[in-house]
C-alpha cells in the first residue's frame, strides 16, 4: 500500500508543476547576465560602470579620431543595454522574488 501512495504522490506533483507560474524560457536564459535574484539598479548601475571604463580607456589610450569612433560605438551599445533593462523591466523579470 506504501507503493501506491507514493506513486499517487509523484503523479500528484506531476500534475501540480505545470500548472505552477514558471518566467518564461527567455527570462530564464538572461539569468547569467543578471545572477539568480536580479535587481533593475543593480544591472543598471553595471551597465553605466562598463561603459564609463570603456570610455576612459578609448580615451586615454588610442588617438582621438579612433577613440572618438569607439566611444561612439560604446555609448550606442550603453544605450542598447538600458532599452533592454527598460524592456526586462517592463516584463517583470526584476520583480520576481528570490527562493528563499
Amino acid at each position: 500500500m506504501s507503493e501506491m501512495s507514493t506513486e499517487e504522490e509523484e503523479k500528484e506533483q506531476e500534475e501540480e508543476s505545470p500548472s505552477d507560474a514558471q518566467p518564461s524560457t527567455f527570462l530564464q536564459s538572461i539569468e547569467f547576465l543578471t545572477g539568480e535574484d536580479p535587481n533593475a539598479g543593480s544591472f543598471l548601475l553595471v551597465v553605466g560602470i562598463v561603459t564609463i571604463m570603456f570610455i576612459a580607456i578609448f580615451g586615454l589610450v588610442l588617438p582621438d579620431p579612433i577613440s572618438l569612433l569607439l566611444t561612439a560605438l560604446v555609448l550606442v551599445v550603453a544605450v542598447i543595454s538600458f532599452i533592454m533593462g527598460a524592456i526586462l523591466d517592463i516584463l517583470g523579470y526584476f520583480d520576481t522574488p528570490g527562493d528563499d
